[in-house]
């Protein structure tokens, strides 16, 4: 009988056969066109530079995060080295992939097809030992008895505990939800490739005063169409007429068309415009706000998913709370740290926060001495404060 690394190498010597032609399986999202006439899935979205950018953005700046299995004792927080799963998602979840590129094949999976899927291998003692990607398309998730399975092409019937899956909103892909959005923007793109194709020329009718043959007919057409395709003047025989039946971009408002289609992209996939290069009325403050932004309503709820399913797939029962994954969010945030430094002053001089617990936010182990509360009057312990004030209110030796 087949072991399980068996059947996976099977999968993966199936995934590399099916994608070496250049022709995509029949598969892969058709969903037929759209109402603008674009044919719009998953693969053909990602023709769409924005759409591409988008995905390229959120994919890339997660996987790019810091990415540790933490382990609690008390107050002391400190990386779990000694986890298995603290390499596997750090450095070698596979033979094949490195971490950045697994991560940001999975995510990018999930951005554009609602879910991302990786088949968890174990070891005797039940812990992981490899992440498998796989294509969305390889696997079909069964509800069965309250509870959902996998069915994986090459594999067969998957446990949900042996599955990562890192899932968008209702598990819905975008590009499904948005296809007709999409279609236009595809749309007005090939309009624009059609309009320069053509050498800038314009659908019209020749018409003629005269009766013609077919013969006739086609050696007009021919002509004409050979001559549409090369700059310059245009020479109508005796007695014929063009007639312009096409619009011509200004007309279409093709440039504002495809800014506006481009901003719907963005928005969403929830990016900032500026981050996919989109030109827009912004100033130096306006793009480190979006950065914040795209930050705290883009990249965090994807960390967070990632991190909630890491604990609940790749750390066991009896490790938890003690054992936890989590992303360091520190460098998407460096461009406002000023504004964190102010927050923190702030705390510790009006006696909110302890430097503990400011050290605590930032992922750093306690000090000795961090435990006591100040006030701003000379950096004093609360404890002390009455004394001082007591001193403070003391008469002079001249009674005043």
């Amino acid at each position: 009988m087949a072991t399980l690394r068996d059947r996976l190498s099977a999968l993966l010597r199936y995934r590399v056969g099916k994608y070496d032609s250049q022709s995509l399986p029949n598969d892969l999202g058709i969903y037929g066109t759209t109402t603008s006439g674009a044919n719009i899935n998953e693969n053909t979205a990602m023709t769409i530079a924005t759409v591409y950018a988008c995905t390229y953005r959120i994919a890339s700046s997660i996987a790019s995060l810091g990415l540790d299995v933490f382990e609690r004792e008390g107050r002391e927080v400190n990386p779990a080295y000694a986890h298995p799963a603290f390499d596997l998602i750090k450095y070698k979840p596979n033979d094949y992939q490195t971490a950045f590129e697994f991560w940001e094949t999975i995510i990018s999976n999930a951005v554009l097809n609602g879910v991302g899927y990786a088949l968890i291998e174990r070891d005797s003692r039940g812990y992981a030992t490899q992440l498998i990607g796989l294509d969305v398309w390889d696997v079909d998730r069964k509800p069965v008895n309250g509870t959902f399975v996998y069915s994986v092409r090459g594999v067969g019937i998957v446990q949900p505990e042996n599955m990562l899956e890192i899932s968008n909103l209702q598990r819905k892909s975008p590009i499904r939800l948005h296809r007709e959005n999409l279609g236009l923007a595809k749309a007005a793109e090939n309009f624009g490739a059609e309009y320069f194709g053509s050498g800038g020329q314009m659908t019209g009718i020749l018409s003629s005063d005269q009766p013609l043959k077919k013969e006739q007919m086609d050696v007009i057409q021919g002509s004409w169409n050979k001559a549409a395709q090369q700059a310059g003047t245009k020479l109508l025989p005796f007695g014929f007429k063009y007639s312009r039946i096409s619009i011509s971009p200004d007309e279409a408002q093709f440039i504002q068309t495809r800014k506006f289609q481009a901003e719907e992209i963005c928005r969403i996939f929830s990016v900032p415009p500026t981050l996919v290069q989109l030109e827009s009325q912004t100033t130096y403050n306006n793009v480190e706000q979006q950065n914040l932004q795209f930050a705290r309503h883009t990249v965090s709820p994807w960390t967070k998913r990632i991190e909630q399913e890491i604990d609940r797939k790749l750390i066991q029962d009896r490790e938890r709370p003690q054992l936890y994954a989590k992303f360091n969010l520190n460098d998407l945030y460096r461009g406002d740290m000023q504004s964190r430094a102010d927050f923190y002053t702030k705390m510790l001089q009006n006696g909110v926060l302890n430097i503990n617990e400011v050290r605590s936010k930032e992922e750093m182990n306690p000090t000795d001495g961090g435990d006591v509360h100040t006030v701003q009057i000379n950096q004093i312990a609360l404890s002390s404060l009455q004394a001082y004030s007591d001193k403070v209110a003391e008469p002079t030796n001249n009674g005043e």
